[in-house]
């Protein structure tokens, strides 16, 4: 125990005094890896932050939603999964609605409001977004122009009959799922008030269906429910028509798919140049002490002792380096971000950064293995080839 404890106090003493009496040698390794990892960091970053804005881009503009139209067969209404299937299978939001049949409304100011019921699972869902005693509501975005909060004088039109009655115009909270069924609003009425108003509210409804992805990976998210949604709708023997931006979807994955050769390339790259580097050197300081250590080996010391320190001495000079190129990209990715994309202020979190710091910091350890395997080499010598 005690020989190791001095054989590791000896390789840690030459290691320093080879830094200071040669202190280009561990210079030149902290500053090419710490230039390099910092290029590779600026490079693979802005390929994050443009799959992030083209990502946030389709999402604000509806691609995490699958829209979803049933039309019923008979007197049958349409069969749609509840809201707790398909939050528990795909974590969706999801709100649905059936149209009332030819039943419509006309206000001052619009000659055609269409009405909708929902199901009776969904009344917790919904009761909330309508007037406080649960009557018809005229529900709208709240960025619509022609619809103002307040009672609203409405005329029903059914079957040839016009009811005259004032509701409640509520607009729906800011970015609302239900916005995008509405956008022109709706007049939206509980299903036993419809059965009264307007009969059978099931004959002739069309039924639509939104539902929106908490998290949106990749295609195949939005393709799932897609097969889902297609499956059921041909085991009921409806007619469906089902909306969503997967193909899309797909040509951003083939675009990241082609991203991540590039980066494959570029991780290539700094092994050859770091491999290079650390082995060129590594390579001349074992020589140089090439006669001290094969004397150690004739006292007894394994040969990878001798490896494991230069390993162990790269490690170090590499680490750090790597870790300060992090810490700088990290302080100043803002200007050097702005430099790719002048009009977004997109600033990049340590998880979103990290699979390419990953990903760099397997090359670094790659490019260590690789540069010990001539030092490997060498201190398997025959003693006496050196000693002689």
């Amino acid at each position: 125990m005690k020989s190791l404890i001095l054989t590791f106090l000896y390789l840690a003493k030459d290691t320093l005094h080879r830094w200071l009496t040669r202190l280009s040698s561990p210079l030149a390794r902290v500053l090419v890896v710490f230039f390099l990892s910092l290029c590779a960091l600026c490079f693979l970053g802005s390929y994050v932050i443009s799959t992030k804005v083209v990502r946030d881009r389709i999402v604000t503009r509806g691609g995490d939603l699958v829209y979803t139209t049933v039309f019923a067969q008979g007197d049958v209404p349409p069969p749609l999964p509840s809201r707790a299937e398909l939050d528990a299978r795909f974590a969706a939001d999801s709100y649905c609605l059936r149209q009332v049949g030819s039943a419509a409304a006309a206000t001052d100011a619009r000659k055609h409001i269409a009405i909708y019921t929902y199901d009776f699972c969904r009344m917790p869902q919904m009761v909330p977004l309508m007037a406080p005693d649960a009557s018809p509501t005229l529900l709208y975005p709240a960025d619509s122009a022609d619809l103002t909060p307040g009672p609203f004088d409405i005329a029903l039109n059914r079957g040839g009959e016009t009811l005259r009655r004032t509701i409640m115009a509520r607009p729906l909270p800011e970015g609302h799922l239900l916005g995008r069924l509405l956008p022109q609003g709706g007049i939206i009425i509980q299903p036993e008030l419809a059965q009264d108003l307007f009969g059978d509210t099931t004959r002739h409804s069309m039924s639509m269906l939104l539902l929106r992805l908490r998290r949106l990976d990749r295609a195949e998210d939005l393709h799932r429910v897609e097969r889902y949604l297609k499956n059921l709708c041909r085991l009921e023997h409806t007619n469906a028509a089902i909306t969503s931006a997967a193909e899309l979807l797909d040509e951003m994955d083939i675009l990241l798919g082609n991203q991540n050769q590039c980066r494959a390339t570029f991780c290539l790259g700094i092994i050859g140049i770091v491999g290079i580097l650390l082995t060129a050197l590594a390579g001349m300081e074992y020589r140089q002490n090439e006669y001290i250590y094969t004397l150690m080996k004739s006292f007894g010391i394994h040969p990878m002792w001798l490896v494991g320190g230069f390993v162990a001495e790269n490690l170090l000079l590499v680490g750090a380096a790597f870790a300060a190129a992090i810490a700088v990209f990290m302080q100043t990715q803002h200007i050097i971000i702005r430099q790719f994309f002048p009009r977004d202020n997109y600033l990049l979190s340590l998880s979103e950064i990290a699979p390419e710091i990953r990903l760099i910091a397997l090359a670094l350890a790659l490019c260590v293995l690789l540069s010990s395997l001539p030092i490997l080499m060498a201190a398997n010598r025959e003693i006496g080839r050196v000693l002689k």
